[in-house]
């Protein structure tokens, strides 16, 4: 057992910023009972199947394998914490399922000038689901055509088999479509253009980069490139390379100088921001989740991680926006307080990669000689960090249930929270 680590209470900054769920690789299986045919219409809060699903996978302790479903669905999964579903995309099929039962809400066929990708995104607390495809359309023997990108965005919760987007766009020109975090969609294009959209309303933005210089508080003289990181309720956020980038900031709002004098490092997980550097007065680095809108500090804690400044990798959000966790830093951005899982003289390095809106988080901790990659629960409460026999840690977490994927068998796997 590990003994409980330190605690830094910071500065609450107002408002809480929505989460989304992690994103999932690809999918497949076999489901226990055929999902119904037609359009049925569950309830959010039906009661798991009493059937035990058929993939039975060694899942942390608080999940009963008892219950639950699979889905034999191929494609890649969204979770959409907020509307209590499942999206499975596979090209231009979208499918919606209800994650407590995994019955079918709704399904949507979009096609575009191009291939089809998608995504999930969740702007100020509503899910939505966007595809978006970017080719040549008008073109023939004679004439090229011209150049589009379409963007179709759903609703999260949607009811039929022929769902129609609450909004259709067709943009000019070839455009990537990425979710911005918590401030929309990105639309990047040549020649330093790119666009922002407001997934609620379908309302776009052009910006120019070469037009952008970052505010005289950053640098007295710039030299580099800008380049658009990500888009938040106040505006695109901006950084000027080379890498790493040296200078921050969202037009007319806050930059990284606003935060601190030291050089800082910003990224962002889901709609969070997460920002280091280096504090003087501490002589230790400092590690804090920024409201985007403000860029206040909502939370902080002072910690070096034995990763590179981004290593995102098993970042999370928890599904209510409570709870944070990148590389071996957590955050309870209600108390406004941080922990740190850093090697010490007494404990050995933890790396968190999920968390839970009960401050459950899963991680890992170093090789031994018996185990290659040991698996830990951590009580965000305390935390205290305990070993624990789980193989399969949940890609999202919402509505009492957990989702799993197993990649031996191509399945996703839902199992509810014991009760």
């Amino acid at each position: 057992m590990y003994r409980p680590r330190r605690i830094l209470v910071a500065v609450l900054a107002a408002g809480l910023l929505s989460s989304c769920g992690q994103d999932a690789g690809s999918t497949g299986a076999a489901s226990p009972r055929p999902l119904p045919s037609g359009t049925p219409t569950p309830s959010a809060s039906a009661s798991p199947l009493p059937v035990a699903p058929k993939t039975q996978l060694p899942v942390p302790s608080l999940y009963d394998t008892s219950r639950g479903w699979e889905s034999n669905l191929p494609g890649d999964q969204f979770p959409l914490p907020h509307s209590g579903a499942v999206a499975v995309v596979q090209g231009g099929e979208l499918t919606v399922l209800d994650v407590t039962n995994g019955q079918v809400l709704g399904k949507s066929t979009v096609t575009g000038p191009g291939s089809v990708s998608a995504f999930a995104i969740t702007v100020q607390g509503k899910d939505y689901l966007v595809a978006s495809s970017s080719g040549t359309v008008g073109g023939d023997v004679v004439r090229k055509g011209r150049e589009v990108t379409t963007i179709d965005i759903f609703h999260a919760r949607p009811t039929g088999n022929t769902v129609k987007p609450a909004h259709h766009l067709e943009l000019d020109g070839d455009g990537s479509v990425t979710n911005g975090g918590g401030g929309g969609l990105l639309v990047t294009f040549e020649d330093d253009i790119f666009m922002t959209v407001d997934p609620a309303t379908g309302e776009t933005k052009k910006y120019d980069l070469r037009r952008q210089r970052p505010p005289a508080r950053e640098c007295k003289i710039c030299i580099g490139v800008n380049e658009v990181l990500a888009v938040t309720p106040r505006g695109p956020l901006l950084a000027m390379s080379p890498r790493p980038f040296e200078h921050y900031w969202i037009p007319g709002s806050w930059s990284a100088k606003d935060i601190s004098d030291s050089r800082v490092f910003i990224t962002w997980v889901k709609d969070h921001f997460i920002a280091k550097w280096y504090d003087d007065a501490a002589k230790r680095e400092t590690w804090a989740v920024l409201d985007g809108a403000t860029g206040k500090v909502r939370a902080e804690v002072t910690c070096v991680p034995d990763r590179r400044d981004d290593d995102s990798d098993g970042a999370a959000v928890s599904a209510g926006g409570r709870y944070l966790v990148y590389s071996q830093t957590a955050f309870d951005l209600e108390k406004g307080t941080g922990h740190c899982f850093e090697e010490t003289d007494q404990d050995k390095p933890i790396h968190l990669n999920g968390v839970t809106d009960d401050g459950v988080a899963f991680g890992v901790a170093p090789p031994t000689d018996e185990v290659e990659d040991p698996r830990v629960i951590v009580d965000l409460a305390t935390g205290q960090v305990e070993p624990a026999d789980y193989r399969v840690r949940p890609f999202a977490d919402y509505s009492g249930y957990g989702l799993f994927w197993d990649d031996s068998t191509k399945t996703m796997v839902a199992y509810p929270h014991r009760t």
